[in-house]
């Protein structure tokens, strides 16, 4: 459950084969999209989980392909059990109530950048989504990706229609819902500007989720719970240089761009950092280390691809790095986490 950082796209690759038969079906310039993909697309197969890194660039060349709905389209085509961890928790709930409630919990884990906040109003529960960066490039995409998934989660999990819902975009937002809903039917209405609202009655969130295990969701949680607890949230300084530096770390990426990003002079960023009790030196070993960590247990990266990954050009570097973080190599480490009996790989083995 990696986060997506604020100005770079990242998918599992599943949702990036869905991208490009999108894109192929709408007469999308997919060659040239795609170019940079081919290799990590062949190492991953149309089933792998390598989260893939489409930069700024090639999320404007989507952007500007005078395709409004393809976000929502993309967005529609994701399927929950391909969101790791978090997506089993969520086919594990009893009902769609509390499935929402998980979203709103841990989506941000999964796809930095966003907050959701959930609400108790009359008749039922509000979902009210924000982009922290909503000025960065990509972020129209992203953010009608991750609106529309959440309005298919709901119908994935309980067969709920997009009609009992109903929800409120910006101007700019409502028309490419509108653009999309020539695809699939979107409760779309005219909200109030910067903000996106979605409101699910509660007869609609007591409905029952087919695949719900208790035993399983607990096991999952406690995962969920480990993953949110290693990401910084993006309301504090060390959070929002984590978000960037996430999918930059193959990548130079000094502090002084960090702070450009951040509309924040370099002074002020290593203030706000050292008042938090960080520096951008640890904050980029610490990314590194997590995201090598995560990277290990996906079986379709090489050991040189998961250097080349955090940024590390040279493996013997990596390696150096690596001990220093867990006292093993990275070979003996991998080998170790393979042959280990999970807690998660036995509730599933008593679920079957």
């Amino acid at each position: 459950m990696s986060p997506m950082p604020p100005d770079r796209l990242v998918v599992p690759a599943a949702h990036t084969f869905a991208l490009r038969r999108l894109l192929v079906a709408h007469g999308g310039p997919v060659t040239h999209a795609f170019d940079e993909l081919e290799r990590p697309l062949v190492h991953a197969g149309s089933e792998g989980s390598v989260a893939l890194r489409l930069d700024d660039q090639w999320c404007a060349r989507v952007e500007n392909l005078g395709l409004p709905e393809l976000g929502h389209l993309a967005g529609r085509a994701c399927r929950v059990a391909e969101h790791g961890v978090l997506g089993f928790a969520l086919l594990s709930c009893p009902t769609l109530g509390e499935a929402l409630k998980l979203w709103a919990r841990f989506a941000p884990t999964l796809a930095g950048g966003f907050e959701l906040r959930r609400a108790v109003v009359p008749g039922g529960a509000e979902f009210i989504v924000r982009d922290l960066y909503p000025l960065l490039p990509g972020r129209s995409f992203a953010l009608d990706r991750f609106v529309a998934f959440t309005l298919g989660l709901c119908e994935q999990l309980a067969g709920l229609p997009p009609q009992a819902m109903a929800l409120y975009l910006p101007a700019r937002a409502l028309s490419r819902a509108v653009a999309a809903s020539r695809h699939h039917p979107m409760p779309a209405l005219a909200g109030d500007p910067g903000q996106v609202r979605l409101i699910v009655s509660n007869a609609s969130l007591a409905t029952p989720i087919a695949s719900a295990h208790a035993g399983v969701l607990g096991v999952l949680l406690e995962q969920c719970e480990l993953e949110h607890a290693r990401v910084r949230r993006p309301g504090d300084w060390a959070g929002r240089v984590e978000h960037l530096l996430d999918r930059r770390l193959d990548l130079s990426f000094p502090i002084e761009a960090a702070a450009k990003a951040l509309c924040v002079s370099t002074r002020t960023l290593k203030r706000r950092l050292q008042e938090e009790g960080w520096s951008y030196r640890t904050l980029v070993d610490e990314v590194r280390k997590r995201e090598a960590l995560r990277a290990m247990n996906n079986p379709s990266l090489r050991l040189e691809d998961i250097a080349s990954l955090v940024g590390y050009t040279d493996q013997a570097n990596f390696a150096r790095a690596f001990r220093r973080w867990t006292g093993q190599a990275p070979g003996t480490y991998r080998a170790e986490q393979t042959a280990k009996v999970t807690p998660l790989r036995q509730a599933f083995r008593a679920a079957a």
